[in-house]
């Protein structure tokens, strides 16, 4: 009621999500907090259900980063990210940079490798475009027995370790591995089950079916979301918060598509999309 339109809008106890879900209605900037998992998950299944066309796009943070979304992110801006969040300075240049993504407050190089299980070669390729980027910087960190350079990636593999030891042992060049988990916390999505029964035509000629969803994952599961006429774009829960994973919906003969979350307390969810034909029995395709 105390602001405007354009006007930014702070709840940080977010809970059910209304402030939110109403200063976007109402062309308000907004910041939503909580630290329930909850409260965050729900307030953004809220705020999907109401979007439109014309709805402005919103971000969740949470406090931990999904392993597939990093992962599969695009290769230049994950780069840029991870280097800012090790403290880093990025590299802007995509040609002509050595392959070199970044560089520390002194100027010692970093290279991102978006993948696992990184090899020996990638460790000779890296020493290599150290050497070439600044052989100065090279010599004065190696006489230190500071790291000439940083590699960051999701984890590396017994070579590349092994040739990392190798030139600490043989040349006293220390090459620094920084794993993405030791920068910012991940967590993987949780795994999603779903399995169906009949439970036979009402009296109204309306096929019942229940489902029984099973979430796993390490950090435990929070709660289950259904929508049961998911059209492909929006999850829109006719169910918001399930706890026991389970449910029933009446469906009228036709093909139906139907989305079932499940969040864990890690904020990550999991999602199930399945396409049923109901007609004279079901047909899970």
């Amino acid at each position: 009621m105390a602001s405007s339109e354009g006007d930014t809008v702070l709840n940080p106890f977010v809970g059910g999500g209304t402030t939110a879900a109403v200063a976007d209605k109402l062309n308000r900037c907004w910041i939503g907090i909580d630290q329930s998992v909850q409260a965050i998950k729900v307030t953004e299944m809220r705020l999907q259900n109401q979007q439109d066309l014309f709805s402005k796009p919103f971000v969740l943070q949470l406090h931990k980063y999904d392993y597939d979304t990093l992962l599969f992110k695009d290769a230049f801006e994950f780069e840029s990210w991870i280097v800012v969040q090790y403290g880093g300075t990025a590299n802007t240049k995509q040609l002509g940079d050595l392959g070199l993504d970044g560089k520390t407050r002194d100027n010692t190089p970093i290279q991102v490798k978006r993948s696992d299980n990184i090899g020996r070669n990638v460790i000779g390729n890296f020493h290599s475009a150290v050497l070439r980027y600044d052989k100065t910087l090279y010599e004065k960190n190696k006489a230190a027995n500071k790291p000439v350079g940083y590699i960051i990636a999701f984890s590396f593999g017994k070579g590349a370790i092994q040739e990392v030891a190798r030139l600490h042992n043989t040349e006293a060049v220390h090459i620094q591995l920084v794993s993405v988990d030791e920068i910012v916390p991940i967590a993987k999505r949780p795994k999603l089950t779903v399995d169906i029964s009949d439970k036979g035509k009402t009296t109204k000629g309306l096929r019942e079916i229940e489902f029984k969803a099973t979430g796993e994952s390490a950090a435990g599961i929070e709660f289950y979301s259904w929508d049961f006429d998911y059209d492909g774009r929006i999850f829109k829960a006719e169910i918001l918060l399930d706890r026991a994973g389970e449910a029933a919906w009446k469906f009228k003969p036709g093909l139906h598509t139907i989305a079932i979350k499940v969040i864990d307390n890690d904020g990550l969810e999991g999602i199930e999309i399945m396409k049923l034909k109901v007609n004279g029995s079901i047909e899970r395709q």
